[in-house]
């Protein structure tokens, strides 16, 4: 058995180290792969993460739409499979999850992963009110759009995907995809010692609260 190769980056915390691929060997029968999630990603621009779920009426509805929609991306000359989906699945059990993960072509997150708190914390981070809900993020994990959901049926044929303000297309034609993983680094870097320090200074203020009751 080959050793896990070692992965770092932005996506390994949201998405797991591994994703699963679905492998239709006939018309009645699937197969799911593993992937390792920096290489299935190696190369993409543009990642989704759809939220849907097999129970959902309007999830259903949006799902072929959005297989189309994904298709055509992906075919434009030039940017050939530069789009990736991960399907961050709502479903309530596994069955459910890979009976209606033969209704798409891309990937998904690993089951255990995304029917639990980890799915339902990734929800919360992108503003999920409900289902479906279809994210866009570039290709150093930065937010380009939590309302892609909406801009899919205004914008069929894609013709402003993936919807980036002018600022934003500003930023990643200037500054290379290298620095701009830096910078998102030490953005979480300096949000985490301003988190421990908030925490700490709490701490010390309960602490004196409780030192003057107790005086």
């Amino acid at each position: 058995e080959e050793d896990a190769p070692v992965q770092s980056g932005p996506f390994l915390d949201l998405l797991g180290e591994t994703l699963l691929s679905l492998e239709m060997i006939d018309e009645q029968h699937a197969q799911l792969n593993t992937v390792y999630t920096n290489e299935a990603l190696a190369g993409k621009k543009v990642i989704g993460l759809y939220f849907s779920a097999d129970w959902c009426g309007p999830c259903r509805q949006f799902t072929p739409e959005l297989v189309n929609f994904y298709n055509k991306m992906n075919a434009r000359k030039g940017k050939e499979n530069q789009f990736e989906i991960v399907w961050v699945s709502r479903c309530r059990d596994f069955e459910s999850f890979g009976q209606y993960f033969t209704h798409m072509n891309w990937l998904a997150m690993q089951p255990e992963l995304a029917l639990g708190q980890h799915g339902q914390a990734l929800f919360a981070k992108y503003k999920g009110k409900g289902i479906p809900h279809l994210v866009l993020l570039d290709e150093v994990g930065n937010l380009i759009t939590t309302d892609a959901r909406t801009k899919i049926p205004q914008d069929k044929a894609g013709i402003g995907f993936p919807w980036r303000n002018p600022i934003a297309t500003l930023y990643m034609n200037l500054i290379p995809k290298s620095l701009r993983l830096l910078f998102k680094n030490q953005v979480g870097e300096v949000k985490s010692k301003v988190q421990r320090a908030l925490k700490e200074a709490i701490s010390v203020g309960k602490m004196k609260q409780a030192g003057a009751a107790a005086a």
